[in-house]
């Protein structure tokens, strides 16, 4: 809590914004298969962002986009896990939820033409929409300067 000052020049016990205004993420693929199968190798500040939303501090979006390239991945066996295992994850997590594609996320895919996989527009689109930070290891996206990414 931060102390502030009355217009009459007293003092008393003021909210802090930052412990009331829960943090937005969007969690691109990479960052959930990481967080599902091997949340080692998701980088510090992810890791950290994604430790709050399990805390019930902030939340964190997974895109429609994001849980069909986990299936396609897992269908073409790159990837072990697969919907079951995402789907437990969003049950359990309750700052982590599930985000349909809508036509606001498309408006926001229409002016992406600089990013030409399908996936990535679609992720970075959902981001946007919600003006959430993308936690992701791209680094070509965040180079776009059209999201703040958090990862290392």
């Amino acid at each position: 809590m931060q102390t502030w000052s009355r217009c009459d020049g007293s003092f008393g016990v003021g909210w802090d914004v930052a412990a009331v205004v829960p943090r937005r993420y969007v969690v691109d693929t990479h960052a959930c298969v990481f967080l599902l199968a091997a949340p080692r190798k998701l980088g510090a500040k992810a890791r950290r962002a994604l430790e709050r939303v399990d805390s019930g501090h902030d939340e964190a979006w997974v895109p429609a986009a994001v849980v069909a390239e986990i299936v396609l991945l897992h269908e073409l066996g790159r990837i072990r896990i697969g919907l079951p295992q995402l789907r437990e994850t969003l049950d359990s997590v309750p700052g982590l939820r599930f985000l349909p594609l809508d036509l606001h996320q498309l408006d926001q895919f229409v002016s992406l033409t600089a990013i030409r996989d399908p996936f990535d527009r679609l992720i970075m689109s959902a981001a946007r929409s919600l003006k959430a930070e993308l936690i992701s290891r791209d680094e070509e996206l965040g180079e776009s300067g059209l999201v703040r990414i958090v990862w290392a």
